[in-house]
């Protein structure tokens, strides 16, 4: 697939394949035994490189012991992917970029500059929620 075939709900459904892995503290190849594909496929599944279809999406959902819906969290009735979860924080865990943030700040050892650090981050934090509550732009990617 191309990068300009993979829509809003295809990167939805993506991001919450690795997520709930990530969740359940799975490697991809630990999820791809489980479906009978390769970690390469796994790793196309959660980039949105390859869409998945409905057979394969149930049968992640089964290896991962979740209800199959939970893939389509964040999408709202009209198929448009809400916006809101750019600052939920539970759905930066499929971010690779958030984990090494929190890699980076849990190796700070000094417990000021990890406070400055956490009001710095909250400060911008604050300020891209409330420019998208207001029909603001999100950042680039």
């Amino acid at each position: 697939m191309r990068a300009g075939d993979c829509n809003a709900v295809d990167r939805t459904i993506s991001r919450n394949i690795r997520q709930q892995r990530l969740r359940q503290q799975l490697s991809q190849t630990q999820l791809a035994d489980a479906i009978g594909v390769t970690f390469q496929q796994i790793q196309k599944y959660e980039t949105g490189a390859n869409r998945i279809s409905a057979a394969r999406l149930f049968s992640i959902a089964h290896a991962l012991g979740i209800p199959i819906t939970t893939f389509f969290d964040g999408i709202d009735n009209t198929g448009a992917a809400a916006q809101a979860h750019l600052c939920a924080p539970l759905s930066l865990i499929a971010e690779r970029q958030a984990a090494g943030v929190i890699g980076a700040y849990s190796r700070i050892t000094d417990a000021r500059m990890r406070a400055r650090i956490a009001e710095f981050l909250d400060e911008i934090a604050s300020s891209e929620c409330k420019g998208l509550s207001r029909g603001g732009r999100s950042p680039p990617r």
